[in-house]
């Protein structure tokens, strides 16, 4: 941070009787925030509703290039022969035959997610029920 004080400087000013308020940059001060601040904020509204010109729209967005780590790579165990083989299926991109750790794909951008918390909210809620209702069983 530029022109804030460490403790120790604190320390070395209050030893000094100085204000250590006075060593701060002026955009750390209160005045400043209470002015920065004093403009009503205005809210952008649903973007369906937003003005967007063409050549804004118009342009084409990627995502950005993911990059695997340098280093050795922390390759998985010999499955024996015995074990049952399951396929696996990236969180990440939902594709299977590897792991989120090792994929490459762009992520979805939150496909389902609702549909997921409600079902995780709904069986907490049905669990926490029963278990209120085995405690209140008298013995």
């Amino acid at each position: 941070m530029d022109n804030f004080p460490c403790s120790h400087a604190i320390a070395a000013a209050r030893e000094q009787n100085l204000d250590f308020i006075s060593l701060c940059a002026e955009y750390y001060k209160r005045q400043i925030l209470i002015d920065a601040y004093s403009f009503p904020i205005m809210l952008v509204g649903h973007p369906s509703s937003w003005v967007v010109p063409s050549d804004i729209t118009a342009r084409v967005v990627l995502n950005p290039k993911t990059k695997r780590q340098s280093g050795h790579s922390i390759a998985g165990r010999h499955v024996s022969s015995s074990e049952r083989k399951t396929t696996q299926s990236c969180r990440r991109c939902r594709q299977s035959g590897h792991n989120s750790r090792r994929c490459s794909n762009p992520p979805l951008i939150n496909e389902g997610r609702a549909e997921l918390f409600m079902r995780n909210t709904v069986a907490s809620v049905a669990y926490v029920i029963k278990l209120d209702i085995t405690n209140r069983r008298a013995p």
